[in-house]
């Protein structure tokens, strides 16, 4: 039995304009929430998902260059499982920007790895995908960006000698909001082809909700 879930990872982040988005890993049993910008330095976060049976409850952290060339994101968190054991799961995720990191326009591809083990069970999954997004400053210090990431997932599970893999196309749709200059609030849920009865990877509708905390900018303060 497959903890039936979609990795997460999703640092999203400020924008240079002044947007603070959330912190998130590639963990199992939330969204894979991944915005197309990128924030300086470190970026900290807590994270929660809700899925078909399953719940998250989790932190992140994220880490890119001066220069914005890519971001690094690590996290773990307790995953809540409806008909098998709670567990840790963990995961990290890499994202590329490629355009002009002072665009009002972004497209970033991103590729993670996220897993637990639980009951004898050993479940790994990896999406790799593209993100667009668009955003914009509101006032002084906060702004608000909207993004959509369509990916492909594949899912591997070990139980008892035996190994199941299927992979799915998924597509996921976020809001990041600055509500101060250095903390952000983040929205979104991951839809798509589901996984069937007995079978690895997500059965349903994915939502999640984190809140993060911008280090480098709260130092520019």
């Amino acid at each position: 039995m497959s903890i039936r879930s979609v990795v997460m990872v999703g640092f999203t982040m400020v924008l240079v304009c002044a947007v603070v988005p959330a912190a998130r890993a590639q963990m199992l049993g939330a969204p894979v929430l991944q915005n197309a910008f990128t924030n300086r330095g470190f970026t900290l976060g807590v994270d929660f998902g809700a899925g078909d049976g399953v719940y998250t409850y989790g932190g992140a952290v994220a880490w890119s260059p001066m220069n914005l060339k890519f971001q690094l994101a690590g996290g773990v968190a307790y995953l809540d499982q409806k008909h098998a054991s709670g567990t840790a799961t963990y995961g990290a995720r890499l994202m590329v920007p490629v355009l002009n990191p002072r665009s009002a326009f972004g497209v970033s591809p991103f590729v993670g790895m996220g897993g637990a083990s639980f009951d004898g069970i050993t479940d790994w999954q990896i999406p790799l995908g593209i993100t667009a997004g668009y955003r914009r400053a509101i006032g002084n210090g906060r702004g608000i960006s909207a993004y959509v990431s369509p990916f492909y997932t594949w899912a591997r599970v070990r139980s008892h000698q035996t190994t199941e893999t299927r992979g799915l196309f998924r597509v996921s749709v976020g809001v990041d909001a600055a509500v101060l200059p250095s903390v952000g609030v983040t929205i979104g849920f991951e839809t798509g082809a589901t996984a069937g009865a007995g079978e690895p990877g997500a059965t349903g509708g994915i939502f999640g909700l984190g809140v993060s905390y911008a280090l480098h900018h709260a130092r520019q303060q």
